[in-house]
């Protein structure tokens, strides 16, 4: 009996000395590892443009951009299908980082009244006044050449706002990646990276489904 009790113990203190730090350093390296690979899907599409030569119409942006991650998107609220996709994304991203430290949504618009059409998006899609959300003013002309300056991957005769595609920007105000809200598994794609790189508030999880096409 004694001696059953002896291996019983010894092997209780090799779990604890040996099996659980050896499964917590594989969970650990796979973790590191998917960041990894994660991060390494991120490319350079050159500098971002000065947004700030662009006048905010709702929110604004914040002194200073770099040392956070800026989402950039672009609304022509005639294009109505672009519109209510990027506006259903825009509320599930918001909403799922919310309050998370150096992140920021912002939508260049072009619209005849865009102080009302952002309002009008905003009341739509659940978007409140945050700090982390803003939207700027832009003619024919500027929203041409900020879509041509972020090098977004439209068609030939596309302009943006047809397709609800997004810019990221890291903290080092370079263009890494281009997102298709309109595609689930780029959504997704954006989501996760997001979330390896900003924390998510407290007692969060990432939300893959929010009813909502995400």
């Amino acid at each position: 009996m004694a001696d059953a009790k002896k291996f019983l113990n010894t092997g209780v203190l090799l779990l604890l000395l040996v099996g659980f730090p050896l499964v917590s350093f594989i969970y650990l390296r796979g973790g590191s590892k998917y960041r990894k690979e994660a991060i390494e899907t991120q490319e350079d599409f050159g500098k971002m443009p000065n947004l700030y030569d662009l006048e905010p119409v709702r929110g604004s942006l914040p002194p200073e951009l770099k040392g956070a991650m800026t989402v950039v998107g672009w609304l022509d609220p005639t294009k109505e299908d672009g519109t209510r996709l990027y506006g259903q994304m825009l509320d599930s991203l918001f909403q799922q980082f919310r309050d998370s430290p150096n992140l920021y949504f912002t939508t260049i618009m072009l619209a005849e009244d865009p102080e009302a059409a952002a309002d009008e998006f905003a009341t739509r899609y659940n978007l409140p006044e945050d700090p982390m959300l803003s939207f700027l003013r832009a003619d024919e002309r500027s929203f041409a050449t900020t879509g041509e300056a972020f090098q977004l991957p439209l068609g030939e005769y596309d302009s943006p706002g047809i397709q609800p595609v997004v810019a990221l920007v890291d903290s080092s105000l370079t263009i890494v990646k281009h997102y298709d809200l309109a595609r689930r598994d780029e959504t997704v794609g954006l989501v996760q990276l997001i979330s390896l790189i900003i924390p998510l508030p407290e007692k969060k999880e990432i939300i893959l489904d929010r009813g909502k096409e995400l």
